[in-house]
């Protein structure tokens, strides 16, 4: 998206504003003609030092939602049209006075002068409008929304690179809460951050060495027998200044930051070896593992798997990898690949929290899976009150064994936590439950006297 061209004269015109603007090439975005992010800066700094209490200001990023995706669809020349056409768009709204730029890519921002946070909140509402009617390309009509971040000028020591950097803070917050959204950058949405990166940089570097992070098992029970024939694999982050951490509060950064890959590399190792022990010790357990799909989406999910498998001699049936119902099976497709020669070489795939998001009863019987995990939304309601929603949802799960006992899988119920849940589970032919009431998730140690006190182990889970 760098197509250098003469850009048209109306740009130049239209973003002077109140501050004296050059043209020189320098300071000039090659393709849309609008101030580069060097003469933005320069603007922001020169806006800061003339700034009184009575003449404050603030800065607006704006930044195109799925703008990648339109721009592998179209091809780089027909991106760099729709940037340009984007970029008239925003100038013909900006007010008079106000400076528009593009920093790279689909990124542009707006200085706006005489301007306190309350009302660039509402100018930052009003770029949803400005995005409404389709932008023609061609034959084509293209929707488009944008994610907008504000920064105010009240900060007495701010500099033009923090006070852009702010701005892109609050987009990135307002993108995180769904697309075409607005959010004004705080001092809480600072902190917030700085935490964030704290924690990147830590598991980045020593959360891994260190061991601060640790795996825990929740029991997998056979119903009928009390068995207990598998576990999910849980982890967990013991952090030296904020505590015990659960995954939502960790996975995500991981995601966002590329570090999902080692990350699961690391759980794989660690549940190998705990299996691996367990073979030798002739304890032969199922154990489940939650994967990404930022893994998938690289490609190496299935080689690294395999090769976690042939290092540590796992046996075959022993190793699941648990597939998230909501964030996976839209994307399986193009991942069905490497489900295929992970299960070739003796692991399981289960889809995990089935009934949470779009469920796909096609996907079910069409994809290599071994087993269906119904979610805990669904269980939670089987010893409900209110007796239609009880019944809805008991009809529910009743079929969901039916048809998955019919496609020759296995179905464990999560989150059974009462013992009517469990009668109810029984009852309808579950084979396999989870939940607090049947163990919680505990260290190595304490499952495996968990195991000796409540149940024989299955020797073929």
């Amino acid at each position: 998206m760098s197509r250098e061209h003469d850009a048209p004269p109306h740009h130049v015109a239209a973003v002077s504003g109140t501050a004296a603007v050059s043209g020189t090439a320098a300071q000039r975005d090659a393709l849309t003609g609008l101030p580069n992010r060097a003469e933005i800066l320069a603007l922001i700094a020169a806006e800061i030092d003339g700034r009184t209490p009575d003449r404050q200001f603030s800065v607006l990023l704006v930044d195109i939602d799925g703008f990648r995706a339109f721009n592998d669809a179209l091809g780089p020349a027909q991106g760099d049209e729709l940037l340009c056409m984007i970029a008239d768009r925003l100038l013909a709204s900006t007010r008079p006075g106000d400076t528009i730029g593009r920093l790279t890519g689909d990124e542009f921002v707006v200085i706006a002068r005489g301007c306190h946070s309350i009302a660039a909140r509402a100018l930052a509402a009003g770029f949803a409008s400005v995005f409404e009617p389709p932008f023609e390309l061609g034959i084509r009509q293209l929707i488009l929304t944008a994610s907008v971040g504000v920064a105010s000028s009240t900060d007495a020591d701010i500099n033009a690179t923090q006070l852009l950097h702010n701005a892109a803070a609050a987009m990135h917050a307002a993108k995180a809460v769904g697309r075409n959204e607005h959010h004004v950058f705080t001092d809480e949405l600072h902190h917030t951050n700085r935490t964030r990166l704290e924690l990147i940089e830590r598991l980045r570097g020593t959360a891994m060495v260190e061991r601060e992070l640790t795996m825990v098992y929740q029991p997998i029970v056979e119903l009928t027998t009390g068995s207990v024939v598998g576990a999910e694999a849980l982890i967990r982050w013991n952090h030296p200044q904020l505590g015990l951490l659960m995954p939502d509060a960790f996975i995500p950064l991981a995601e966002d930051a590329d570090l999902i890959v080692p990350l699961s590399m690391w759980i794989l190792a660690e549940v190998a070896h705990t299996i691996a022990e367990w073979q030798s010790r002739n304890i032969h357990l199922q154990v489940g593992v939650n994967i990404s799909p930022a893994h998938f989406a690289t490609g190496s999910l299935a080689t690294d798997v395999i090769g976690i498998v042939d290092t540590y001699g796992i046996e075959r049936g022993r190793l699941a990898l648990e597939l998230s119902e909501s964030r996976t099976l839209h994307d399986l497709d193009a991942v069905h690949y490497q489900l295929r020669d992970v299960r070739r070489r003796g692991v399981l795939i289960a889809i995990d929290d089935f009934g949470s998001g779009f469920s796909s009863l096609e996907r079910l019987a069409t994809l290599p899976v071994d087993t269906l995990k119904i979610d805990k939304s669904l269980t939670q309601h089987l010893d409900s009150d209110n007796l239609h929603r009880r019944r809805a949802m008991t009809t529910l799960c009743t079929a969901l064994v039916e048809v998955t006992t019919t496609l020759g899988k296995d179905t464990v119920i999560e989150g059974i936590e009462t013992p009517e849940q469990l009668q109810i589970c029984t009852d309808m032919g579950v084979t396999f439950g989870q939940g607090h009431l049947l163990g919680r998730p505990m260290p190595v140690a304490a499952l495996e006297q968990f195991i000796t006190r409540h149940s024989t182990h299955s020797e073929s889970a």
